[in-house]
């Protein structure tokens, strides 16, 4: 049952439901703004780079990086959106070796999808926006306009990173258009992951992970890429899914016990 709310102790004819939605459009409106969106994104960035560099650091299998970099292969590395946090440093080495290596990642259109890319871009990365059809965050898939943009930056020898349960779930089930994205593209598609010794984890939907300062940090890759035929049907593309699916949680539960 909705309120009066009273100011300097004068009954108002305002709902209290009504003071609550306009205070949070308001919060809203604040923290979305331009110059507090870079504040929270570079206190973000900072953070990363303190648990980063604070942290003993395991990579496993990085060199398949600097082999597509080389042969300017187009790659997708796939990580759960739990994982999300720390893997722009994946590139790190690698962006360093290639000068012009890039390396993409997908982000959702709505609000806090513009944070997420824009701490990608702080790393070097090419954030596309694109994840929710119409910016809506009740909408699914994956815009024709960033679809274009991916597939013209793999054509590059670009690499994309994209968490294929994003951005709001099922938790850490494949999507479909990560797979024809690799289908039609051509692209291998490889597992990737990341563990944090000491982290705090989220009640969200993907029961998302924040690595905490001076701990252990294993990034890892799976030996080799899915390659899918073009010509593949519905059947066998369920079946890779179901495959990446494995692989995803076997890299990600390897990372982990390396970590301890």
């Amino acid at each position: 049952m909705n309120k009066k709310w009273k100011i300097f102790g004068i009954q108002t004819n305002v709902e209290w439901y009504d003071v609550k939605t306009k205070f949070k459009q308001l919060t809203r409106k604040i923290t979305y703004s331009f110059l507090v969106r870079e504040l929270i994104c570079s206190i973000v960035s900072i953070y990363m780079k303190l648990v980063y560099f604070s942290s003993k650091r395991i990579f496993v299998n990085r060199e398949i990086l600097s082999e597509v970099a080389t042969n300017k292969s187009p790659l997708i590395c796939v990580f759960w959106h739990n994982r999300l946090m720390m893997i722009p440093f994946a590139t790190r080495e690698p962006k360093k070796l290639f000068p012009g290596y890039n390396f993409m990642t997908l982000a959702s259109k709505h609000g806090d999808g513009h944070f997420v890319g824009r701490i990608m871009e702080k790393f070097g990365l090419i954030s596309i926006y694109g994840s929710s059809k119409d910016g809506r965050k009740s909408s699914r898939g994956i815009d024709l306009a960033s679809f274009r943009k991916i597939f013209d930056g793999l054509k590059k020898g670009y690499s994309l990173g994209i968490t294929p349960d994003g951005p709001r779930g099922p938790n850490q089930k494949i999507n479909g258009e990560i797979v024809n994205i690799a289908r039609i593209s051509g692209a291998g598609i490889l597992a990737t992951s990341y563990s944090c010794s000491k982290f705090k984890q989220i009640k969200t939907w993907d029961e998302f992970k924040i690595p905490l300062p001076f701990s252990t940090l294993c990034f890892y890759f799976d030996e080799k890429p899915f390659y899918i035929d073009k010509k593949a049907d519905e059947q066998e593309m369920e079946k890779i899914k179901i495959s990446l699916e494995e692989r995803m949680n076997f890299v990600q539960d390897e990372s982990l016990k390396l970590t301890r």
